[in-house]
């Protein structure tokens, strides 16, 4: 009774993946099997004027990569994913949602702040104004594997910057494309793995300064709600609720690093035991256990996974 009693004490979250996340034949299950998932990318079909669920499901994957495509392709099938999940789950019981860099704007449409429509118009916009940002400053991305923020804070300069914190073995650090050749050298002569992610620029620095500037006259004409359970902002490491603020933490994340392990870490603190990641991949699975190997995490990407999650979380 006592062990039945803590698990029911304990605090749950949702998080959403972001880019990277995607692979040829996302959620073509859920589409194939639940009418409710069918109706998400139907929509989105039409909204965009472009059959994204064409690319989810047969690829091709060179088209998966390209920024634009990928993010709506991800954000619609997170989306449909989760459509499906709240039938099975009360959303209610959720204390928190969050995203990692992209995957919170599929938070943003779980806590009802934005509808499907203008989630989607809203990802469109920051994925063509960050294409835009990454033409006037050529960039690229690294996962720095081993090696702490400390280290390279002391290391940094107008070469690189430090754009992702996602646990206490990976960060990711944007690089000016024309150093990018003398940056790696760098990192693996200090014997650090480098990964070079599959992005078009450098995200979450100073050099998407130009999307910031294009975003915030797109996000003004939008209309923000407040949300029905606190976002936990990739910007501020804090739980947000306020349109206004919001509004503020999305454009500041396009310039200032995205800071995963803090948000991880807050909610922890505030007592969530149990993650759900919803949508493709397990990316997120991977670094939580990372940060706090003693939490529960719960993947629901596969159809299958909903019957395994009903495991009295």
């Amino acid at each position: 009774m006592g062990e039945l009693r803590n698990k029911m004490d304990i605090k749950k979250a949702i998080v959403f993946p972001g880019q990277n996340s995607q692979y040829v034949g996302m959620g073509k299950d859920f589409y194939d099997k639940f009418e409710k998932a069918r109706g998400i990318f139907n929509k989105a079909d039409k909204i965009l004027g472009i059959d994204i669920s064409s690319f989810c499901f047969s690829g091709p994957q060179e088209k998966l990569k390209e920024t634009e495509i990928q993010q709506l392709a991800i954000v619609t099938t997170s989306i449909a994913i989760f459509e499906v999940f709240r039938e099975f789950k009360d959303i209610k019981d959720f204390s928190y949602l969050s995203g990692l860099s992209l995957g919170e704007y599929t938070a943003l449409y779980a806590s009802e702040v934005l509808t499907f429509k203008d989630t989607l118009i809203l990802v469109k916009e920051r994925a063509k104004a960050m294409q835009k940002a990454s033409l006037i400053n050529p960039s690229s991305m690294f996962a720095i594997i081993g090696e702490d923020l400390e280290e390279l804070e002391k290391e940094k300069n107008d070469d690189f910057y430090i754009s992702n914190l996602n646990s206490p073995e990976q960060l990711v650090i944007s690089v000016r494309k024309e150093k990018k050749e003398k940056v790696r050298h760098l990192m693996q002569k200090k014997g650090r793995k480098v990964i070079e992610l599959r992005v078009s620029g450098g995200f979450h620095s100073p050099f998407m300064e130009p999307a910031k500037k294009d975003l915030e006259k797109i996000i003004n004409k939008v209309e923000f709600r407040k949300a029905k359970i606190p976002i936990v902002s990739n910007f501020s490491a804090k739980a947000v609720s306020e349109p206004e603020e919001i509004k503020k933490c999305l454009l500041n994340q396009l310039v200032y690093p995205t800071l995963w392990k803090s948000c991880i870490e807050f909610m922890i603190k505030e007592k969530v035991g149990v993650f759900f990641e919803v949508g493709p991949s397990k990316i997120l699975r991977r670094l939580i256990k990372k940060i706090n190997p003693s939490v529960e995490i719960v993947n629901i990407g596969k159809v299958e996974d909903l019957e395994r999650s009903e495991d009295g979380f």
